[in-house]
């Protein structure tokens, strides 16, 4: 791996670490070393220390006293907590911004699920990159409330729930299944039709849920 100059700020070292946590190279329950990944991406260890409180913030990372560092575990009640969270934020920022959001940026954000559409036809599939836009999805529209508070709490959110999503394998059909929620959403936005919005995201959370529910069975 090429070394990372050294005038690489914090925010960076975290969009890098935030990666390889969700990517699953660095695996739940593993224990991080600063002196390694300072040596490993050439920096100092206060950029580490930085990005490492923020991925604690994210509930990425777990600091234990006088133990170390460890990639957060999964564990379903922190997940359902934190999907019945974000249904919760969704609503209201929906709530707030959906006869007042312009057409301009309901059609841009309508280009996000036909990007999806695009890449479920894709073979191999590219679970990454579909996680990815999924997640833009979901985030422009609490970004459109512009309430920095809630954008954040709800970053946090999102970067936990697709941690638990990719380690627990989510299937390509379920993923298919759910991606037609996206759409619903859309057009509920485009037609400024709130009680439509509310029914496709609510079913699209309890949908996760559920599929979440039965794969901590599986796993037992």
């Amino acid at each position: 791996m090429a070394k990372i100059k050294s005038f690489l700020l914090a925010e960076q070292v975290y969009e890098i670490l935030r990666e390889k946590i969700i990517n699953r190279e660095y695996h739940p329950g593993e224990k991080l070393d600063i002196y390694k990944l300072s040596d490993e991406f050439g920096v100092s260890r206060s950029p580490i220390k930085e990005a490492i409180n923020q991925l604690e913030y994210d509930g990425l990372i777990e600091i234990i006293p006088r133990k170390g560092t460890y990639v957060t575990e999964i564990n379903l009640n922190s997940l359902m907590e934190a999907l019945d969270a974000r249904l919760m934020v969704e609503l209201w920022a929906a709530k707030e911004i959906i006869h007042t959001v312009p057409a301009s940026k309901v059609e841009k954000w309508g280009q996000i699920v036909q990007q999806m559409d695009d890449l479920l036809k894709q073979t191999p599939f590219a679970f990454q990159t579909y996680n990815k836009a999924d997640m833009k999805f979901h985030d422009t529209i609490i970004e459109w409330a512009g309430n920095k508070t809630i954008t954040e709490f709800f970053s946090s959110l999102n970067a936990h729930v697709a941690l638990s999503r990719i380690v627990q394998s989510t299937s390509l059909e379920s993923t298919k299944k759910r991606h037609a929620d996206h759409w619903k959403l859309y057009h509920a936005m485009e037609e400024r039709n709130y009680a439509a919005f509310s029914n496709a995201i609510t079913s699209h959370i309890e949908s996760i849920k559920k599929e979440a529910s039965t794969l901590f069975e599986e796993m037992e």
